[in-house]
């Protein structure tokens, strides 16, 4: 057995082309789901090199090389289909995030409630509606986005997570400001982190992570956005019912330390839900955006905030698209399955927006959802991304916020 591992080990370590997956995330092979394993803990790939016999045989090779996924440190991974037995140590089926492989049991749960589960609550009469600004979700350009760059200034709202960790400074997460002091994001971006991964400040004003500050040109001038702005971390509120077991409940807040500066073009507000009608509204067969700054069709991170534009489909036809391997919840959204055009690694935490109105003030981007799972191998035709629909969490929001 232990002259069967080696030659695996090497034959693995020759023919990896690594697609940079993690332990515990979801892929794909041969048309059925797996769960990225290290290889000496995928029962069914071992006892089917070990019938194969010593050499390994092309077909046997051929077949590893097709389902590698990446190293965990030096050990190569394979997607195991039938990983039940293997007890991978992280939540299967996250899209987006980078979670360590041993957990602190992180519970950062202060003043949280459980939102309800069966419609959402209406919140015109909540105490703290008035936290949230009116002036939010500007739309000032109204070219189509469908996967491109977006211009300076176009989502002042979003921002990026910044996380230490053995490898320095990442940033693996995204979230939007919905007020001058509260950050919206996904829980798995916050809670159970183990110790690989500190999170220890939030990144506003951010467009271009190449350069500071951020310029473009129009008209043959340039314009320069203001540096960004580095801000600590005064209290992280994620939802109790998220566990990394869990697919549902993925939703957090983060409290700056300081407020951000809404006097500056590239800090403003995302407007939410607050309503009955937007809660209630029909968005099926709508295309929304979704941004941030994850991996591109090439494979690597943008440097530069990217939006795209996917259909959102109903949670039946979401589950029939995963073939009934998850069970997507009403308090969920899924929108993509359009090969080439998804959310992705890095994009966790970062909004699912489609316009509504906001009276007076006319039509707005909304937040409809956040990023919360998927496969890893983004943009694959027929698979939607799932993303935590946020209608049903508005009492949970505002009864975790305070001024």
């Amino acid at each position: 057995m232990f002259k069967l591992m080696i030659t695996v080990t090497v034959i693995l370590q020759l023919l990896l082309q690594t697609e940079c997956l993690y332990v515990g995330d979801s892929c794909l092979t041969d048309g059925e789901l797996g769960i990225c394993t290290p290889l000496l803990q995928c029962g069914p790939i071992i006892d089917e090199v070990r019938r194969a016999g010593n050499p390994i045989p092309p077909h046997m090779r051929m077949k590893l090389q097709k389902l590698t996924c990446g190293y965990q440190f030096n050990d190569p991974m394979v997607c195991c289909v039938s990983a039940s037995s293997t007890e991978p140590t992280e939540r299967p089926s996250t899209q987006n995030f980078i979670i360590g492989s041993d957990s602190d049991n992180v519970e950062p749960y202060t003043r949280a409630t459980p939102g309800n589960q069966n419609e959402p609550i209406g919140v015109e009469t909540h105490p703290n509606l008035g936290l949230l600004p009116i002036q939010c979700g500007n739309i000032d350009s109204d070219r189509l986005i469908g996967g491109t760059r977006t211009q300076l200034f176009e989502m002042p709202w979003m921002v990026l997570l910044s996380y230490e960790s053995a490898r320095g400074s990442q940033l693996n997460c995204g979230g939007t400001l919905i007020n001058e002091w509260y950050i919206l994001t996904a829980a798995h971006c916050v809670a159970f982190l183990g110790n690989r991964l500190q999170l220890n400040g939030v990144i506003l004003g951010e467009h271009d992570i190449r350069q500071d500050p951020d310029c473009e040109m129009s008209d043959d001038t340039e314009f320069c956005a203001p540096k960004i702005e580095n801000v600590s971390i005064a209290e992280v509120v994620a939802h109790p019912g998220y566990t990394r077991q869990s697919l549902v409940d993925d939703v957090a807040l983060i409290r700056l330390a300081k407020p951000a500066n809404f006097t500056l073009p590239s800090m403003k507000a995302l407007c939410l839900p607050i309503t009955k009608k937007l809660q209630l509204e029909t968005l099926q067969g709508q295309n929304a955006n979704v941004a941030g700054w994850g991996v591109t069709e090439e494979g690597l991170q943008s440097p530069v905030l990217q939006s795209v534009e996917l259909p959102i489909m109903s949670t039946e036809e979401c589950t029939k698209a995963y073939r009934g391997s998850i069970q997507v919840k009403e308090t969920q959204l899924c929108a993509g399955g359009v090969k080439g055009k998804d959310s992705c690694a890095g994009d966790s935490g970062g909004p699912l927006m489609f316009p509504g109105s906001y009276g007076k003030y006319g039509v707005r981007y909304v937040q409809r959802g956040i990023v919360s799972f998927g496969l890893k191998m983004c943009g694959l035709g027929g698979y939607p991304g799932v993303y935590t629909n946020i209608a049903y969490y508005m009492k949970w929001i505002l009864d975790n916020m305070h001024s």
